[in-house]
């Protein structure tokens, strides 16, 4: 996610292995011929539930439709990779171990954080490791449907310029890998723009409370409006309650798609308003009229608070792709278990494949040709987010 992909964007593994777009033909007969496990791994507990349950959950979806493929049972193997409430790199490591002991585990949906790194798939001068560094066998096992940051970031900012006429805009973020890199690629676009960046700062997210201080320095510079490069779990929407105090209740509060969540809207108490934004680094399903009998359907099935979310049909779109690689490659093999190799070069073979969220092929890099961004604002009315609009990004 992050982000990340989803964020759910993103299929990985520390072996060969691929993302998810299309529904995967369902397999004739029964599952006489073994299990094949796709897993998932997203932060699913605690405060980063509210991130991590909606694309865990279609993944699940996406299995339960396609129970079995070719004569192998499909099995869904979920991983939590939070510690505390909060998504872990260690733990999400240690799960990725543990996947590729699992000899018919054959791809992964997830990590959630950060899964639209840039540093992931595209070469910059202060990438660190380089993309290259991360796929020592020169082939490609990692793909997404997400847009990336250098996407989502400038997304914003334009949003921030163009529509919100917010030329004078403070940042802060909570210094980790998405935060941060979400938060400078916006402000490297603001500039661009015209704008100033008046304030700027990052924050030890375990420590900090107390946002007062940056936000009483970003109204002294005459702030318009504030980006939080950060999530629920990291307090992304905590200076939004404590803006208050501080500023009139119409500055934006602009975020990525880590705020846009249950938890930021109770954080952010009786200044959640209008005026409270969040992009989304993927599309959202429901602007397709053609998908609103598998989101009933979805809806009819899981029934639990945080299952629908702004990544659930990308997470659900992920395992279909990857489901449909699963079954070509088993007719790569002859009909049998394929080989992790396989699977990689099946998705990566992916060619228009329309899902919920989009259509996608995918390039060397393994970033889709084609990603939406999608933004969303809070409605008192609705007391929730609300779809804005989406737009389209590459080929």
């Amino acid at each position: 996610m992050q982000r990340r992909w989803l964020s759910a964007a993103a299929i990985l593994a520390s072996f060969s292995l691929v993302v998810a777009c299309t529904p995967a033909p369902a397999g004739g007969g029964g599952t006489d011929k073994g299990e094949i496990f796709i897993a998932s791994n997203f932060p699913t507990s605690g405060a980063d539930r509210a991130s991590g349950r909606g694309p865990e959950a279609g993944v699940a979806y996406a299995v339960q439709l396609t129970p079995n493929i070719k004569g192998f049972k499909i099995t869904h193997k979920p991983y939590d990779d939070s510690v505390n409430g909060v998504h872990d790199p260690q733990k999400g490591a240690q799960n990725f171990a543990d996947m590729v002991g699992i000899a018919n585990l054959l791809g992964v949906v997830g990590p959630f954080n950060s899964n639209t790194n840039e540093c992931l798939t595209q070469t910059f001068s202060y990438c660190d490791p380089q993309p290259a560094a991360l796929r020592p066998t020169g082939k490609n096992n990692y793909f997404r449907i997400a847009a990336p940051d250098t996407v989502q970031g400038p997304a914003m900012a334009d949003f921030a310029v163009d529509t919100l006429k917010a030329t004078k805009i403070a940042i802060w973020s909570d210094n980790e890998t998405f935060g941060k890199g979400v938060a400078d690629n916006f402000g490297k676009e603001v500039v661009k723009k015209g704008g100033t960046v008046v304030v700027r700062q990052d924050f030890d997210w375990k420590t900090t409370n107390d946002f007062r201080p940056f936000l009483q320095r970003a109204k002294d510079a005459g702030a318009q409006a504030i980006y939080a490069g950060a999530t629920s779990a990291t307090h992304g929407c905590i200076p939004r309650a404590q803006m208050k105090s501080i500023f009139t209740t119409d500055i934006p509060y602009l975020g990525p798609d880590g705020i846009g969540t249950s938890d930021c809207i109770t954080d952010a108490g009786d200044n959640a308003n209008a005026n409270l934004y969040f992009t989304n680094a993927a599309a959202e399903a429901a602007q397709d009229s053609g998908n609103a009998a598998l989101i009933a359907d979805f809806k009819s099935k899981f029934t639990a608070k945080e299952d629908l979310a702004a990544y659930t049909f990308p997470g659900y779109d992920c395992a279909k792709i990857l489901l449909d690689a699963i079954s070509r490659a088993i007719d790569t093999a002859g009909g049998k278990m394929p080989t992790r190799e396989q699977v990689v070069a099946a998705v990566q073979a992916t060619k228009s494949l329309k899902l919920s969220t989009g259509t996608y092929s995918f390039d060397n890099n393994g970033d889709p040709t084609s990603a939406t961004m999608a933004f969303y604002q809070y409605q008192t009315a609705a007391k929730d987010w609300v779809f804005v609009k989406q737009f389209s990004v590459g080929g």
